[in-house]
């Protein structure tokens, strides 16, 4: 699985099924004997029609004091960040996208993007994680799926009601890694991601289903393919363990003080190898899934 598959919004075409059969969601409470906080998986995109989120969120945020996001959504927003944005995308060396992969990879691109209306004779410059990034964005839109996000959603909520915020990392962070997975790797790279583009109806069915019901195991499954290649493997360990690590121990400093944390962080870093709870776990902390009833 890729960046691309991370960053795919949900189909609601199982949505009332699959939330009649389940009582419980992707949000988890973690606690040792003094101190809790809870922490929630997200979808990163989803439409209109997945509101309202299951009712174990709301019970998390009602309880929490602060709202920890992986990055600060309002400088998201800001126009000024289109050139930082462009720093990390685009290639500094003065190299161009048919000098990095091959001139078949590239005429496929070519055809893939075409389909969606972009010409990637105007992004030659770019590097192939930006250009995949903008073509999942339009594939979303085609299945109606680029709506406002969990994370984006409990973010204008809890701005509107006063709520604290953090975030687990600077945009300079999450940039210079999302746009650089490829590096030596982007002719492997760029056919995982077009191979798995026409699937995407698909894989979003599934996610949706596992992550309303926070069925752990079949997130797990939607990882499993990350390691079927060695730019899989450096991608689940780059975007996945490395940070879920990393966060862990930020985590870990939130459940030393009194105050309520609710830790909002894309669903799969809380299932696979090396998971977020998990990692909590090994570390003696209690980690049960909640409940609304």
């Amino acid at each position: 699985m890729s960046k691309i598959q991370l960053c795919k919004a949900i189909c609601f075409s199982l949505f009332l099924f699959s939330s009649a059969l389940y009582a419980k969601s992707a949000v988890w409470q973690v606690s040792n004997d003094q101190h809790q906080l809870f922490i929630g998986g997200t979808v990163h995109l989803l439409p209109a029609s997945e509101f309202p989120l299951p009712a174990e969120f709301d019970k998390a945020y009602q309880q929490a004091d602060q709202l920890v996001f992986e990055i600060d959504l309002a400088k998201m927003a800001d126009p000024n960040i289109a050139p930082m944005v462009l720093g990390y995308a685009m290639y500094q060396d003065g190299r161009t996208l048919p000098e990095v992969i091959s001139s078949e990879n590239f005429q496929r691109l070519q055809q893939a993007a075409a389909e969606l209306g972009i010409d990637i004779n105007a992004l030659v410059g770019f590097k192939p994680d930006f250009i995949l990034v903008q073509m999942m964005q339009l594939k979303l839109q085609q299945l109606d799926m680029a709506g406002e996000g969990v994370d984006m959603y409990f973010f204008n909520k809890g701005a509107n009601d006063g709520k604290s915020t953090g975030y687990l990392e600077t945009l300079e962070q999450q940039f210079e890694l999302l746009f650089s997975i490829s590096d030596g790797f982007e002719d492997e790279w760029l056919e995982q991601n077009l191979d798995q583009l026409d699937d995407t109806e698909h894989f979003l069915q599934a996610t949706l289903t596992a992550w309303r019901r926070g069925d752990r195991d079949a997130l797990t499954e939607l990882t499993n393919e990350m390691h079927d290649t060695e730019v899989g493997q450096r991608f689940y360990q780059r975007l996945l363990t490395d940070r879920n690590k990393d966060w862990v121990e930020q985590i870990d400093a939130m459940l030393q003080t009194s105050e309520v944390e609710f830790v909002l962080v894309g669903a799969l870093h809380l299932a696979g190898p090396d998971n977020v709870l998990d990692l909590l776990a090994e570390r003696g902390y209690q980690v049960r899934q909640i409940s609304a009833e």
